[in-house]
């Protein structure tokens, strides 16, 4: 089987983690980076997890997991180290119309979670269809050695460009991506990582029809 790749918009949608270890730790900490309300399930938890029970946005039960749990739930995580009590957690939720995801058990999960490699606004997502979680990771690992920082800092330009030209009458769909493309091919990005200003602004101004500065979009190279 062949999984739809897909991101998700979680703002201010209920999560439910069940478990409390370090891989619940990890599961929460991103679902919170996406903007989640999360309910957090676990007899016991790491202090890390304990942690963000003091946040606003995490509810936590220091508990043996409820069916109950998972009403209304969006989206639930099952993260414990009993098969047992993550098959429960994966019936419920299905019947629940949730989706669910049983971490290292893609045969319990409506849904697997990739490996994912942040930059800024960028994210690269690896997946290996569930066959192994461990090569995934591997491979986003090599990935992030050819991709830095820069190019998290070169997508905020980019960005800002495109805002700027939907702004403008006349801007068409076709012509945007266009120059987008245009201003990446033509070494935005080296010209970020070698932090030179006046270089990126020579970029800009090959943009027709506007001027456009770092300056004026809002972005330092640091």
């Amino acid at each position: 089987m062949s999984y739809y790749p897909a991101f998700l918009d979680l703002t201010d949608l209920s999560v439910v983690v069940v478990g409390g270890g370090e891989v619940a730790r990890g599961k929460i900490e991103g679902l919170l980076r996406s903007g989640a309300r999360v309910k957090v399930v676990a007899r016991r938890a790491v202090d890390g997890v304990r942690a963000l029970g003091g946040l606003t946005t995490v509810e936590l039960h220091l508990r043996d997991y409820e069916a109950a749990d998972v009403a209304g739930a969006r989206i639930v995580v099952a993260a414990t180290d009993d098969r047992d009590v993550n098959r429960r957690v994966s019936e419920d939720a299905t019947r629940a119309g949730a989706l669910v995801n049983v971490v290292d058990d893609p045969e319990l999960s409506s849904f697997i979670a990739p490996a994912v490699l942040e930059r800024g606004e960028l994210q690269v997502a690896v997946s290996t269809s569930g066959g192994s979680p461990a090569f995934a990771v591997f491979v986003r690992d090599e990935i992030a050695e050819r991709i830095g920082p820069e190019y998290g800092v070169a997508l905020t330009v980019l960005r800002r460009v495109r805002e700027k030209l939907r702004a403008t009458p006349g801007s068409s769909i076709a012509e945007r991506k266009r120059i987008l493309r245009v201003l990446a091919e033509a070494g935005l990005v080296d010209r970020v990582k070698a932090k030179d200003p006046a270089g990126v602004d020579e970029l800009l101004r090959m943009i027709p029809g506007a001027v456009m500065t770092l300056e004026t979009l809002g972005v330092e190279l640091g």
